[in-house]
């Protein structure tokens, strides 16, 4: 799984936010320094409290962060997909931070791995790359608060509101399971399994082993107004 070449790592690169906003000999000295990583099933990428050396950019598969509570209960509070940044934002500070969440691999991953210097040094040096990262930071910020304020609201509400964040990271087709979902509306597995049954009943989704598929959408929506 861990093939990829310099032109690739480059390529791929060129593409992602906010690292487009790069010089073209910037980009490559990144591209050169990233180490491109497998990952297994339920295997942590990095733990809360670990030191914070690198930055990392998902590839291929899909990554679950989580936070944990003060009685050790696991609490999800992202779900991302190839292209998207994590383990990021606590690096802006400066050296000597720690990783604030744990991030684990869904099913198999690839992820590219940045030695903190060279991102730091790059992120010094490039106005472009502050713009994105503000950018970034301003989006992840606005969606924990939007986590807070829907983990007050009915179950249906928090299950339309999540499938359609997860809609536009990956698509239609959710490769998620029923207890994935669970951890990521903050609801009983039972719960779940009722709301999504009866979401299915009313041709807004399907849901089959391992993944949902979004049907309507528009009907989602209609339930967060």
């Amino acid at each position: 799984m861990n093939t990829l070449t310099f032109p690739d790592v480059q390529k791929f690169l060129e593409r992602i936010n906010p690292f487009n906003e790069l010089a073209r000999n910037s980009l490559e000295e990144l591209a050169r320094a990233a180490h491109p990583k497998s990952f297994k099933k339920g295997e942590a990428v990095y733990n809360e409290g670990d030191a914070a050396d690198s930055v990392w950019i998902l590839h291929t598969g899909r990554i679950q962060v989580y936070k944990y509570t003060s009685d050790s209960k696991p609490l999800a509070i992202e779900s991302l997909g190839p292209g998207e940044l994590f383990g990021t934002l606590c690096r802006l500070g400066g050296e000597g931070r720690a990783y604030p969440c744990t991030a684990v691999a869904s099913g198999p991953a690839l992820a590219l791995q940045i030695p903190d210097h060279v991102f730091l040094k790059h992120y010094n040096e490039s106005p472009g790359l502050v713009r994105g990262m503000c950018s970034l930071c301003s989006q992840r910020l606005k969606d924990v608060q939007n986590l807070r304020c829907t983990g007050q609201e009915p179950v249906p509400f928090r299950l339309a509101s999540t499938l359609l964040r997860l809609k536009e990271v990956h698509g239609l087709t959710l490769p998620f399971t029923k207890r994935e979902v669970s951890e990521l509306i903050g609801a009983t597995l039972e719960t779940t399994f009722r709301a999504l049954a009866d979401f299915q009943k009313k041709g807004y989704l399907s849901s089959l082993r391992g993944k949902i598929l979004l049907i309507k959408p528009e009907a989602l929506k209609s339930l967060l107004l």
